[in-house]
């Protein structure tokens, strides 16, 4: 349609100019002595148009010809252009497919042409990252002091990738310096935060990991099940510090029950007691842990048995006596049952001793079990009865490889 209206407009403009021409009947003299010339007006026009259009052709020629080198130059930069971009996109393929060396070689590849600071910032990282990843330290290091070059602007992609790479090396100073440039450009970045309790923890240092933890936790960039578990590694490491038996109840009253309850640090905190010498203090524990009815705790039952030998006289009867309610919860815990044995036994209560240790037997024999109740016979006397389990303890010691 646009096509049909340009012709129609030009042969409307051709019959225009030609009755125009008719009209005039004018005619210019050109003088130049000695010569004198008469020619049509109309000629006149269409000799200064044509000289008017030939002299702005040759003006563009002239100007196209003068301008080919810098035309060329534009030209093969932007096919360098293109190129480092073709680069840059396969560094970044090859990043995310663990392939690090050929990811390093392509982003390097694409800084020598390329001008835009993001790329260029984009290229750095990849290349330190996958340098860092690839063991090439010096490379790493080189990567991450050109980007000190770049604008502020693009700083905090630098810094906080070196303190992914600090704290992969366990520099702890290192990364913490360089989440403190990454919070002094965005102070609520929570991914930040998620760094430094990882170099809190790496530091050892339980009161920055809890608060650090609780902080995350009101900002839903933590899930609860994490949390949980930086904050069970940090009562782990307070308990380290823990020097006395009265230290250790303190503490303990300051746990939130959640984590106070857990089998792993309630265990750890048992070994820490024993290592204190605070025996009853061991047996009380584990005796709150054994009177739960919605863990299975195993282990601690056999701590118990392993105590039995240390604790004095009172709690040794004051643990018989809450047997009964631990059995109605476990009646086939072997564990449970071996441990009061032990307990009966060392408070020389040989029947309820005996009566405990084949309960225990009954329901899965265990070396333990039976070189116990060797003991309790050859203590009363029975020495067949004694070189039995003697032999059936040896039978199960070689049958597990001993």
């Amino acid at each position: 349609m646009r096509f049909a209206l340009w012709i129609t407009g030009l042969f409307a403009l051709a019959v225009l100019v030609g009755l125009a021409s008719t009209l005039n009947t004018g005619y210019a003299i050109l003088f130049l002595p000695p010569y004198r010339m008469e020619v049509s007006f109309n000629l006149m026009i269409v000799l200064v148009v044509g000289l008017i259009v030939a002299t702005h052709l040759v003006l563009r020629l002239l100007a196209l010809a003068t301008d080919l080198p810098r035309q060329v130059q534009r030209f093969q930069r932007q096919k360098k252009l293109k190129a480092a971009r073709h680069a840059l996109r396969e560094a970044g393929i090859a990043f995310f497919e663990g392939r690090f060396q050929k990811a390093e070689r392509e982003a390097a590849k694409s800084l020598d042409d390329e001008y835009a600071p993001e790329n260029r910032a984009l290229a750095l990282l990849i290349a330190a990252r996958s340098a860092g990843y690839a063991g090439a330290a010096d490379k790493r290091d080189g990567y991450l002091n050109q980007l000190d070059q770049l604008p502020e602007r693009l700083q905090l992609a630098r810094h906080m990738l070196d303190a992914e790479l600090r704290l992969e090396e366990k520099d702890a100073l290192g990364a913490l310096t360089a989440i403190e440039r990454a919070r002094a450009l965005s102070p609520n970045l929570t991914n930040a935060l998620k760094l430094e309790l990882k170099v809190r923890l790496l530091q050892k240092q339980p009161d920055a990991v809890l608060s650090l933890t609780e902080k995350l936790l009101k900002a839903d960039a933590l899930e609860p099940e994490q949390a949980r578990r930086y904050r069970l590694a940090a009562y782990q490491q307070q308990l380290t510090g823990l020097l006395s038996e009265r230290e250790v109840r303190d503490w303990l009253r300051r746990i939130p029950a959640p984590e106070s309850g857990n089998p792993q640090l309630q265990q750890q905190v048992v070994a820490h007691l024993i290592r204190l010498q605070a025996y009853d203090a061991a047996a009380t524990l584990l005796a709150e842990a054994l009177a739960g009815d919605d863990m299975e705790l195993p282990e601690l039952a056999r701590e118990l048995g392993q105590l039995a030998a240390h604790l004095s006289v009172d709690k040794r009867l004051a643990l018989l006596k809450d047997a009964d309610a631990w059995l109605k919860q476990r009646p086939r815990d072997h564990w449970l049952l071996l441990a009061l044995g032990r307990l009966a036994q060392a408070q020389q209560l040989w029947g309820k001793a005996q009566n405990y240790l084949e309960a225990s037997v009954s329901i899965q024999p265990t070396l333990c079990a039976h070189a116990e109740l060797a003991k309790l016979f050859e203590a009363t006397g029975k020495e067949e009865q004694s070189q039995l389990h003697y032999q059936k303890s040896l039978e199960l010691a070689l049958s597990q490889g001993c």
